[in-house]
């Protein structure tokens, strides 16, 4: 799925330990650090450690403030990112975080995993990853402002230059398991067969069979080598020959045999994809790191300008290093709640689950 959280989030935790800058003030018993004024509850810090935490383990008091600093350090990182965004004219709405979240439940679930088990095994919330896909989103944003890229004409002029390798056909067929019911197949086709009626009286692919076996878009590499073959084949032919938009109709193949079985398709469709942040990656290779390196450069101008102040039973902020660091000497025990004090192992540092 385009850029994955596996890579982004971490992206953007390692840059807390670029330098930042540390201002006056004070910070309450229940939070956990104030970042530019604006405060982290210590409740949040809580819930995003015991995240990391195996059900009833418990960790060594050094693991415990390992844990808490990690997870407190990603917390700054993001309400500096967050913060730094919205001053750069860009929000990020709730309607940006679901598709976002979309995108990772059908990830899974083309792993052949279960989404909610896997949020489960890992002691995460919905609430939590929400959060982290949050700052992912912000800082693509910020990547796309920071460094456009090429005009979308000169990238429609090297789309039209190099279309056969992003022509996307629109494929319909019919799964059957041996040659021969395959043959009877394209017959009835070839004869005037309705192909919703044909795929569901024949089509043992359950997915598609009830609308006529339409498989939708494909791109090159989606599909297994011997269909993707063929349908790109059918595309230079009949009504679809020379063309790269709009509806058409090829010739209905001859059976095609792969691991699925045997397959009579048909390319009825043609499309050239939207100019977007992933074709852009695909025609401007160099794109990538040079929005990664203007988003660096980015982070480092706002962790310098930053004002961090931690709970001085985290440590302190050392703005050299940008990182919790040790106290000189220790702090002063509080009346504070227990619960306030995370005493858990270090949370997870990604937003897949």
């Amino acid at each position: 799925m385009r850029s994955t959280v596996r890579r982004l989030f971490p992206a953007l935790l390692i840059v807390v330990t670029l330098a930042a800058g540390c201002g006056p003030g004070r910070v309450a018993p229940d939070q956990a650090a104030v970042v530019d004024g604006a405060a982290i509850p210590m409740d949040e810090l809580t819930r995003l450690v015991e995240a990391g935490r195996a059900p009833g383990a418990q960790p060594q008091p050094t693991e415990a403030v390992a844990g808490a600093r990690e997870a407190l350090q990603s917390l700054i990182v993001a309400r500096i990112v967050l913060g730094g965004a919205a001053e750069e004219g860009i929000s990020i709405s709730e309607a940006d975080v679901n598709t976002r979240l979309e995108q990772l439940k059908q990830q899974v679930t083309a792993q052949g995993g279960n989404f909610e088990q896997a949020l489960k095994e890992r002691n995460l919330t919905e609430a939590i990853l929400r959060n982290q896909l949050r700052v992912q989103v912000a800082a693509e944003k910020l990547s796309a402002k920071l460094e456009p890229g090429q005009s979308d004409d000169a990238l429609l002029a090297t789309l039209g230059q190099r279309k056969q390798e992003f022509l996307q056909v629109h494929v319909r067929h019919v799964l059957v398991r041996d040659e021969a019911t395959a043959r009877k197949v394209k017959a009835e086709l070839e004869g005037g067969g309705d192909w919703t009626a044909v795929a569901r009286r024949y089509s043992t692919d359950t997915e598609t069979k009830e609308r006529g076996g339409d498989l939708g878009f494909q791109s090159k590499g989606e599909t297994v080598p011997p269909f993707e073959k063929a349908a790109y084949d059918l595309a230079g032919k009949g009504t679809c020959k020379d063309k790269t938009s709009g509806r058409c109709a090829s010739p209905i193949s001859d059976p095609v045999k792969t691991e699925f079985g045997w397959h009579i398709l048909q390319v009825i469709e043609l499309r050239l994809p939207p100019v977007d942040d992933q074709l852009r990656g695909q025609l401007d290779p160099g794109l990538q790191r040079r929005r990664q390196d203007a988003v660096q450069k980015w982070f480092e101008r706002r962790l310098k300008a930053a004002s961090v102040q931690v709970n001085p039973r985290f440590g302190r902020w050392d703005a050299a290093s940008g990182k919790i660091v040790d106290r000189e000497t220790a702090p002063q025990t509080t009346s504070a709640p227990a619960r306030t004090a995370p005493q858990l192992p270090v949370p997870p540092t990604t937003a897949q689950p």
